[in-house]
């Protein structure tokens, strides 16, 4: 009964797509897409969203080509160069997922090796800035399916931007025929990270973990 599902990031693709297949999961994404869940791949989820993932130097494995979920109509090749950046940009899309979010301004990082190849130009961000410098051409980022509702990209850090994720939450809500209003309500992240702080230690031996790390 999912009504989002988020394949984060990886660093091994190839190996985590594997696992995701032997244990059923790629057919369960699947069937939750078919019954309207929304999916969001985030870098190596975003790979794994695409029809095709290519390692023709033996980047990750020694398979050379594996079969995506084929969610969105891209393919990624894999290569030994590493892009690390910090970036900028805008929301490009203007359907499903991001109807919402036109034109709103994000922040984030990359980290990936190779590159994905969206020969659809249905890309979901425009970069303006990497790593402090303008991108002159507004280079494309990601992709979106053509229902609205499978976003991948390669940008890190997505939802850290307070109005662009409130957009994407409300037109999920909004496509299940509810709605929601934030009232600029502000999510104070250091009270968030104290909660989750506070969720790990009420449901682990936080001091087993102490002792295996050898302090006190």
């Amino acid at each position: 009964d999912a009504d989002l599902v988020i394949l984060p990031g990886s660093k091994a693709t190839a190996a985590d797509l594997d696992w995701l297949v032997s244990r059923g999961l790629d057919r369960k994404i699947l069937q939750v897409y078919e019954r309207g869940a929304f999916i969001i791949g985030i870098c190596g989820g975003y790979q794994m969203l695409g029809e095709r993932i290519f390692d023709p130097q033996g980047v990750e494995s020694t398979s050379t080509e594996k079969t995506g979920l084929g969610l969105l109509p891209v393919t990624t090749v894999f290569s030994q160069d590493k892009d690390t950046h910090r970036v900028r940009g805008v929301v490009r899309a203007q359907k499903g997922l991001l109807k919402d979010s036109e034109g709103k301004s994000f922040q984030g990082y990359e980290i990936h090796m190779g590159g994905t190849d969206n020969p659809s130009g249905s890309a979901a961000f425009s970069i303006e800035e990497r790593s402090g410098q303008p991108c002159i051409s507004h280079e494309a980022d990601g992709c979106i399916s053509p229902d609205g509702r499978v976003l991948g990209t390669y940008i890190h850090g997505l939802f850290n931007n307070q109005e662009l994720c409130h957009g994407i939450i409300k037109s999920i809500a909004e496509a299940k025929g509810g709605s929601l209003d934030f009232n600029g309500q502000s999510i104070d992240r250091e009270n968030e990270f104290k909660k989750l702080s506070a969720l790990v230690r009420s449901n682990l031996d936080v001091d087993l973990l102490y002792r295996i790390a050898g302090l006190k």
